[in-house]
């Protein structure tokens, strides 16, 4: 089976905020793993409930695997439930090729 060509990143709304406007995106996780943790799109519901549960705070970054400088590996997770794709640097701002809210989420909350 092929790699799809997009992934997803879930992120803080304001770690978001303060490197939306650099060249790259990282994490403040990226020195200590050494890799920015990313899901498959059939995987995104899945960590929403595991990591970030009942936040709204949030927003999930659609990454066009075709426009990355950095390397990708599929790594199996803790728990068993699969193999995520995990990014071996920064991101380039133009792989982000989309910002969403995760559905059901309300701004007035």
């Amino acid at each position: 089976m092929a790699a799809p060509r997009f992934i997803y990143h879930i992120v803080f709304t304001d770690e978001w905020d303060r490197q939306k406007d650099n060249t790259t995106y990282s994490t403040s996780t990226f020195e200590d793993e050494g890799f920015i943790h990313c899901s498959k799109v059939e995987q995104i519901s899945g960590t929403l409930k595991r990591f970030f549960r009942n936040r709204t705070d949030i927003r999930i970054l659609k990454i066009d695997t075709t426009l990355l400088d950095a390397p990708i590996l599929y790594e199996a997770a803790d728990d068993g439930s699969g193999f995520f794709p995990h990014i071996f640097g920064s991101i380039c701002m133009q792989a982000i090729v989309e910002v969403e809210m995760p559905q059901g989420y309300r701004r007035d909350k």
